[in-house]
């Protein structure tokens, strides 16, 4: 249960080079991200009420054949089409009193988390 969370977005400094700040209302930033995910095709589940879980799939997916051997080939295909995954949070910037949003990558390369990032930190609207 989420009990003693309460409705503020946690505060947190940025560490991260991408610097996404705004001072609209957190839940108007939520609904903002939710939309731009949807407009690059990206999935995503509501893990909190200021945290989403984000993947991305580049190209369409390869189902490569298990044969039971596991070879080079098949991890070297299953790696290629992996699913950039990470997470976008909404948190309270305490200096500034503006809010951000916090880029976390989780699965996927760097430079595939990299681009399909920066994209959606170019395209919200904040």
């Amino acid at each position: 249960g989420n009990a003693g969370t309460g409705a503020k977005p946690r505060s947190l400094r940025f560490t991260w080079s991408m610097k996404t700040t705004s001072a609209m209302d957190p839940n108007d930033m939520m609904k903002e991200i939710r939309k731009i995910l949807d407009n690059n095709n990206c999935d995503y589940e509501q893990r909190e009420r200021f945290l989403l879980l984000c993947s991305y799939q580049d190209g369409p997916p390869v189902h490569v054949p298990d044969n039971g051997g596991g070879g080079a080939s098949s991890a070297q295909a299953a790696a290629a089409v992996q699913p950039i995954q990470w997470e976008m949070e909404v948190c309270k910037l305490p200096r500034l009193s503006l809010n951000g949003v916090r880029f976390k990558r989780i699965a996927g390369t760097s430079i595939g988390f990299k681009a399909i990032a920066s994209k959606i930190a170019n395209e919200l609207k904040l």
